[in-house]
């Protein structure tokens, strides 16, 4: 899967996530309460993971249509559509999205409390926050996606990669 761009925003493919989390560096000012290698990488976990609940919807959706279309989905109760053989994916999908949205939840929480030790770890926490604000496309969502942007565009200068390496314009 490439990246695409909507609204204005790059949005990233798993593997292009997972591969900025693993090129993050490791550089550390101060004793504080997680690596900034940590933050940025569990940034990246959780990105991955709303990327993994975002292709999951997207498959449910095709398969309610699909059920919609060839079953009149909406007009049956719930033990008719548990009756269907080809909606079993979809019951499946819907136990995996709600266990992924409590893991989301409970990792965006996490994350908040985190403090970022350099600007890696500053970038992929606006990299979280720009995508949690992505629905709303309004000017905060507009303000955290151009700080992150702006950011993206500079270089680390005790490493020398640049802060997309980190972030990649979520």
């Amino acid at each position: 899967m490439s990246d695409t761009e909507l609204n204005g925003l790059v949005v990233l493919s798993r593997r292009a996530l997972i591969g900025a989390a693993s090129a993050a560096p490791i550089y550390s000012v101060g004793n504080d309460r997680a690596s900034p290698d940590d933050v940025a990488a569990r940034c990246h976990e959780w990105l991955a993971l709303d990327a993994e609940i975002d292709g999951l919807s997207r498959r449910w959706a095709r398969l309610e249509a699909r059920m919609v279309r060839d079953f009149n989905w909406f007009a049956l109760s719930p033990e008719q559509r548990r009756a269907i053989p080809q909606a079993e994916e979809m019951f499946e999908l819907e136990a995996r999205l709600d266990q992924l949205s409590d893991e989301r939840e409970r990792g965006l929480n996490s994350l908040a409390k985190l403090k970022a030790k350099d600007l890696h770890g500053v970038v992929t926490k606006l990299a979280v926050a720009a995508r949690v604000l992505r629905h709303e496309n309004g000017p905060a969502h507009r303000l955290v996606a151009g700080a992150v942007s702006d950011l993206a565009a500079r270089r680390c200068p005790p490493c020398g990669l640049d802060y997309g390496a980190a972030a990649e314009r979520p």
